[in-house]
């Protein structure tokens, strides 16, 4: 019996470092692979070093991020989660692996930790930095998003993704560091002068620092480049409204833009506020009605609604959209006012001197004055 047991451990002593070093020959095999960028053959070539040496935290390593190049994450995370208990040699690393894993599965809240991690083990972890905040920026926390992608600026002397300047110029703009955004996304479309979103963007930031002939480049660059994108049109359209005060050109591009695509509120109140102001009221109802649709309170909307219904002469119409104004806002003195010409076109001299009551009281001078002619 004994000479069988030793005759066992002579066979393992001599099968075991033969298997190591087919595993290490595997391990080579992959890594040359891998430098070919044939991710799939050395995703074999792991794999089977990992097989003839379950612990062998290198291979382990290489498995996991060719599995994230071919986007296989369920894989690479099943893959690192194995690294970090088999004693991973550079635990920063392989955190980080993980972490960008868990974003590819849109698992933000697993990434960040992974992230925290990483730059908990190595506070210089440069790609670290970026990977955190584009997970931010997923979760749409964008301050926090900004601060890894300036301390990634910080750390990196040669950034080449476009997408890195566009999502830390679409966070400059959430902030509302207009300047820094402008500098953000011209460098993404210095990078990739094809990048649509990055020239709507670029027209954003000079829009809101009132750079309006930058602005409306930076838009019809975007338009020229992708001509059913509404955001350019809208963009250039609040442009003509807000800054500029063109509101024939402004039409234009609200128009243009509700052929695109269902308009937020914002367009539809400035749209029909456009056409109240060219005294196109009949035009003007249809954009209002559907501001007041997608948000019953905004109240800019109903006020300017019952305008145009007042104007159109339809005066149950303007009502139903000044009484609601009147009991939302206590202080609202533009729905009151018009609503007391409603009461008295009506021939209701109560609700006529109702609105005056009420506008005595917000001190409104000069609307009760000019209502007060109207009492019989």
């Amino acid at each position: 019996m004994k000479k069988v047991f030793f005759l066992s451990l002579a066979c393992l002593l001599f099968i075991t470092p033969r298997a190591q070093t087919t595993a290490k020959e595997w391990y080579d095999k992959g890594l040359t692979l891998k430098d070919e960028k044939s991710y799939k053959d050395a995703i074999t070539a792991f794999k089977k070093a990992t097989t003839l040496l379950a612990n062998y935290t290198d291979a382990l390593y290489q498995l996991g991020w060719c599995y994230n190049e071919e986007k296989m994450y369920t894989e690479s995370v099943a893959i690192f989660t194995k690294e970090l208990a088999a004693g991973s040699k550079d635990k920063a690393r392989t955190h980080f692996e993980m972490g960008y894993a868990y974003y590819g599965l849109k698992k933000y809240d697993e990434a960040l930790t992974s992230l925290d991690k990483s730059i908990g083990l190595d506070a210089n972890y440069t790609l670290a930095y970026k990977q955190r905040g584009n997970a931010y920026y997923r979760k749409k926390e964008y301050e926090k998003a900004l601060a890894d992608f300036n301390k990634y600026v910080t750390l990196e002397e040669d950034i080449t993704d476009a997408d890195f300047y566009y999502k830390k110029g679409w966070c400059e703009n959430d902030q509302r560091k207009y300047n820094d955004a402008v500098k953000s996304l011209k460098n993404c479309t210095a990078l990739d002068e094809n990048d649509k979103d990055a020239f709507a963007e670029l027209g954003y930031a000079y829009y809101k620092l009132e750079q309006n002939d930058d602005a409306i480049t930076s838009y019809r660059v975007a338009m020229g480049l992708d001509a059913k994108d509404f955001h350019p049109v809208i963009g250039t359209a609040d442009v003509y409204y807000e800054n500029l005060k063109n509101y024939d050109s402004a039409i234009v591009y609200y128009e243009k833009g509700r052929l695109l695509t269902k308009p937020g509120k914002t367009s539809c109140y400035r749209l029909g506020w456009c056409y109240n102001d060219k005294s196109l009221f009949a035009d003007a109802v249809e954009p209002l009605k559907e501001a007041v649709l997608l948000d019953p309170e905004y109240d800019a909307a109903r006020t300017e609604l019952g305008y145009a219904y007042y104007k159109l002469q339809k005066y149950d119409d303007a009502l139903s959209q000044f009484l609601p104004v009147i009991k939302s806002d206590s202080k609202d003195e533009l729905s009151r006012y018009y609503a007391g010409f409603c009461y008295y076109l009506k021939e209701d001299q109560a609700g006529l001197k109702k609105m005056i009551a009420e506008l005595k009281a917000l001190n409104s001078t000069e609307y009760v004055e000019t209502l007060n002619k109207y009492i019989k």
